[in-house]
């Protein structure tokens, strides 16, 4: 069996609530590194071999278990055994249509405190996906802050709870708060949520806070453009630095987003946005990070990485506006720094985009 790697492995004996509450009082207020793995039952699941005749689909297993479970008179009901039986297999992350289908059937009470036994105690991760996806069904608003706790382990949990909190009271402050402390893939499903509810109350998280820079922010990049006013927030004259730099992470993240969701052409605020963004831009400080969001636009008012360039009434000034400030002394100063950085991939990018500016030059800007 091979070693694990990373952070310190919790005890097998440790319950998946009471290892996310250890890691969320180490990292408080951010996302937990590697996003809560190792896991308590690493070593026992990598013992396991899956199949796909083991796999669950669309939780038609998991909801046949679920009837099996409550049709027998309480007093036999075996949760021991729910739980290995529940283990055999790998349970899908997910409130299932047919799941719920089982959960309604069950009286109300006695599987919402399955659930809330099954997440707040379970050793292993198929047991306690189950009980999240009860809660994602029947939970309370009293379950709000252990669906968070839980919740923090995103890439496993990230979805169960998305579907649990935005169906319980302060849902949009809710998911905030846990969008807030998570990365990778369980933010994309809790942002996406966010939008999904069409809350005025999450539009300045989602015009400052929504992209946090990682790729996947191509996942739900249109969708963050399309529920909120971006075109109106930015076009004020005094709009804050958090904005425009949300901006303009938003505007290039939708230049490359293709295959993953909407794109810059498909925003139909997109010549308004970047016209106001670039006003903005030339008030503020140059750094490596907005040169990067520049360049990207830059680029793709170029027609790269595209095909063509947009068909916009200003696109010529836009262009003319995105080069000349990119080969300004400040700005062109912070590539020379970043040439010399002690990152060798900031380095590669440097030297690549000098070489660029240098064969734009000799073509007389184009």
């Amino acid at each position: 069996m091979s070693a694990i790697t990373g952070a310190a492995q919790p005890s097998p004996q440790t319950s998946f609530y009471s290892h996310a509450l250890a890691l969320a009082r180490r990292y408080p207020g951010i996302p937990l590194p590697h996003e809560g793995r190792p896991y308590p039952d690493a070593e026992r699941r990598s013992i396991r071999v899956g199949s796909d005749d083991r796999a669950d689909h669309q939780g038609t297993r998991t909801s046949r278990l679920i009837d099996e479970y409550f049709s027998a008179p309480r007093e036999n009901r075996d949760i021991g055994r729910l739980c290995s039986e529940v283990i055999e297999y790998d349970i899908q992350s997910a409130l299932w249509p047919s799941m719920a289908e089982a959960i309604s059937r069950a009286d109300l009470g006695q599987v919402h405190e399955l659930g809330r036994r099954l997440t707040r105690t379970s050793i292993d991760e198929n047991p306690t996906v189950l009980g999240m996806a009860i809660l994602a069904a029947v939970g309370t608003e009293e379950d709000v802050s252990l669906i968070q706790t839980i919740g923090l382990l995103s890439n496993t949990f990230g979805l169960l709870a998305a579907q649990a909190l935005a169906r319980l009271p302060d849902a949009t402050t809710n998911l905030i708060w846990l969008a807030d402390r998570t990365a990778g893939w369980g933010r994309v499903y809790l942002v996406q949520t966010i939008c999904e509810l069409n809350d005025p109350a999450a539009e300045p998280w989602l015009l400052r806070k929504a992209c946090d820079g990682d790729y996947l922010n191509g996942e739900y990049a249109y969708k963050v453009a399309c529920a909120v006013p971006i075109h109106q927030a930015i076009a004020a004259p005094d709009a804050d630095e958090a904005l425009i730099d949300h901006t303009g992470d938003l505007m290039s993240t939708l230049v490359w987003s293709d295959g993953m969701g909407g794109t810059i052409w498909d925003y139909e605020h997109g010549e308004q946005v970047l016209t106001d963004y670039l006003s903005h831009m030339g008030a503020l400080a140059p750094t490596l990070v907005r040169y990067r969001w520049l360049w990207v636009l830059a680029c793709f008012l170029d027609g790269r990485p595209n095909l063509s360039p947009p068909n916009w009434a200003t696109l010529r000034s836009l262009r003319t506006g995105y080069w000349s400030l990119l080969t300004t002394p400040p700005w062109h100063s912070v590539l020379i720094a970043a040439s010399t950085s002690d990152n060798e991939r900031t380095r590669e990018w440097a030297f690549r985009i000098l070489d660029e500016l240098r064969q734009r030059a000799a073509n007389g800007g184009e």
